[in-house]
């Protein structure tokens, strides 16, 4: 169910989150407040006593919408920075290959092109899905292979195979990142609570004696803010999917700097 609606546009998640709730409280105004009003008709303060608790429920409820999406938030820049920094890695890689003598240099550099031209063809348009596609290790297994095949022959040629092979490792670690970020997010048992506080502030809302008209415009607001919340999070707990997920705009610019400084018509 999260999975549909993540994969939904933006504009028509929200929509459809928002309407949902509202309805929900709307036809509940209708059907169900009559019958819940019974058991809460007998007190006259009624209202005072219910605002009074719905205003420490929605601390509680409050407080944790909020650092919810506090925390998707802050995971999406997590993951962009990682991003960045396996672009980087990527980029140092490349760009001690090309110090390298000319035999072990073309071959190693094609590589690295290739792994970069598979990120984003392949393993890209599949995390917006949130799979991981297959096929990168092999294309990471040829790059470390033509790495340790090569013995430096002067203390200069060894310095920067070290280098190398730090950063090789560097953007292993990096892409493990991605990769787990692709289908992880905020787990299934947090949603329930979500959704179940949500559904327990428009009861609260039935029980308040005022006009049907009053009703639908109260509970409509406080549903509709609820939903937008409810939106916002699910855009942002999984950065990497849907139509606002991370971009590949990094690896882009690695491919065309890689086309360039191989003679080749930037992609």
């Amino acid at each position: 169910m999260i999975g549909a609606l993540i994969d939904m546009p933006a504009a028509q998640l929200a929509a459809a989150v928002c309407l949902f709730f509202v309805g929900f409280t709307w036809l509940g105004a209708i059907f169900l407040r009559p019958f819940l009003r019974l058991f809460v008709r007998s007190n006259p303060d009624v209202n005072a006593l219910l605002g009074n608790f719905v205003s420490i429920y929605g601390v509680f409820y409050g407080i944790l919408m909020g650092l919810l999406a506090v925390a998707a938030y802050q995971n999406k820049v997590d993951v962009e920075q990682a991003i960045a920094s396996e672009g980087s890695a990527i980029f140092a890689l490349f760009r001690n290959v090309s110090a390298y003598p000319e035999a072990v240099r073309l071959p190693l550099q094609q590589s690295v092109k290739g792994y970069v031209e598979f990120t984003i063809e392949t393993e890209w348009p599949a995390m917006r899905k949130g799979e991981i596609a297959r096929g990168g290790m092999p294309l990471i297994d040829r790059i470390q292979e033509q790495i340790t095949a090569f013995e430096p022959q002067t203390p200069g040629q060894s310095i920067l195979h070290a280098e190398t092979t730090r950063q090789f490792y560097s953007f292993l670690e990096r892409r493990a990142v991605r990769l787990y970020s692709a289908t992880t997010g905020i787990p299934g048992i947090m949603w329930y609570v979500v959704v179940l506080g949500a559904v327990l502030s428009i009861f609260l809302v039935w029980l308040f004696d005022m006009s049907l008209i009053a009703g639908f415009f109260l509970g409509g607001l406080m549903s509709f803010f609820i939903g937008t919340m409810i939106s916002l999070i699910l855009v942002l707990d999984r950065p990497l999917r849907g139509e606002y997920g991370i971009s590949p705009e990094v690896f882009r610019l690695l491919l065309r700097y890689m086309n360039n400084l191989l003679g080749r018509p930037a992609g």
